[in-house]
């Protein structure tokens, strides 16, 4: 890894903070365009969007019930990406013990803090029957109620992203000057726990929820899960990629970094391909849009391109807290090793 590290290229670090945040940005513009050239209306803010035909562009935004269904399937990410990184192995020593512990309190006490907000505003806005039905994974999605409810559908598509998050984070391996190799920081340690709690919460859910093995042959949670994987990897992953690569400068000084995937990062997206690749298999004789809600203000249906665009709203709320939780999980994981 040192000799890898000595001889691969190094982007500056804003360069990579750019390429990862413009990801999520371009997806986000794209996706608001695509809406507003199908609803004719440039102003969506008050406009239905969402195919379950009762929230507008902004209530998509703020959907706070679904945020809180959703927490644990953001930690496991999270976890996946700090833990990536410090699989990755050697930092540079030398950090200021008091100011990693800051960087931790600070950002995972931001991320406690919006989750405890997201908790109480969904209270408010959707009740506290809805809201703890969300927490327990009872909810499928409106008007269904199921055991293991929308966790059913994240389960399906948790792992090919857990696995891909793990092995792009750990392809960016901080550049450690030739002087500084010797007493270069080992964080293997702390990336293995990291990604084994994530493990530990992905397969402990779905124990406490299993529904059976048909949860893999389900047409609708194939389906979902497939527009999961259509929106995480270019919108979250990104965020919480670049909130551990600042944590990491902050901490250190570094501004170059070497990207330098190894076998077990082509193993992981490999694997990962896979699943994506049956869930696809399976799905290809189904017809799609006919499991789709049929909102009022689409009577002939919608649309497998609006599923995908408009979906990406209701997921805003994660993208807030993953770039902090991954950045808060990392200062830890600098802090005790």
């Amino acid at each position: 890894m040192i000799e890898a590290i000595s001889t691969s290229r190094h982007p500056y670090l804003s360069s990579l903070i750019i390429f990862l945040l413009a990801l999520p940005v371009t997806y986000f513009v794209v996706s608001y365009s695509y809406l507003v050239w199908w609803h004719k209306n440039c102003f969506l803010w008050d406009t239905v969007i969402h195919e379950n035909g009762r929230l507008t562009l902004l209530g998509s935004l703020f959907y706070f019930d679904h945020f809180v269904g959703v927490v644990p399937m953001i930690a496991a990410f999270a976890l996946c990406i700090g833990g990536g990184f410090a699989l990755a192995g050697h930092v540079p020593p030398g950090i200021d013990p008091s100011r990693t512990a800051f960087v931790a309190s600070v950002l995972l006490g931001s991320a406690g803090m919006l989750v405890s907000v997201g908790f109480v505003a969904s209270i408010y806005t959707a009740g506290w029957d809805r809201t703890i039905d969300y927490a327990l994974q009872r909810i499928e999605r409106d008007g269904i109620m199921s055991k293991g409810g929308n966790w059913n559908q994240l389960q399906l598509s948790n792992i090919p992203i857990s696995l891909g998050a793990i092995a792009v984070s750990s392809a960016l391996l901080v550049f450690v000057k030739g002087s500084d190799v010797k007493g270069a920081v080992n964080l293997i340690s702390g990336g293995i726990t990291c990604i084994s709690l994530a493990a530990a919460l992905l397969v402990g859910i779905s124990a406490l929820n299993w529904p059976g093995w048909q949860s893999f042959l389900n047409p609708r949670w194939l389906a979902h899960s497939i527009r999961e994987i259509a929106t995480y990897p270019l919108a979250g992953i990104p965020i919480a990629l670049a909130g551990v690569l600042l944590v990491e400068n902050y901490l250190s000084g570094v501004n170059r970094w070497v990207i330098g995937p190894g076998p077990l990062s082509f193993v992981l997206i490999g694997m990962s391909i896979l699943i994506v690749a049956g869930q696809l298999i399976l799905l290809k004789n189904v017809d799609l849009l006919a499991m789709a809600q049929n909102p009022p203000f689409a009577p002939g249906g919608l649309s497998i391109p609006y599923l995908l665009f408009s979906h990406v709203f209701e997921h805003f709320l994660d993208f807030v807290l993953i770039g902090p939780l991954a950045g808060g999980i990392y200062a830890l994981v600098r802090l005790l090793n």
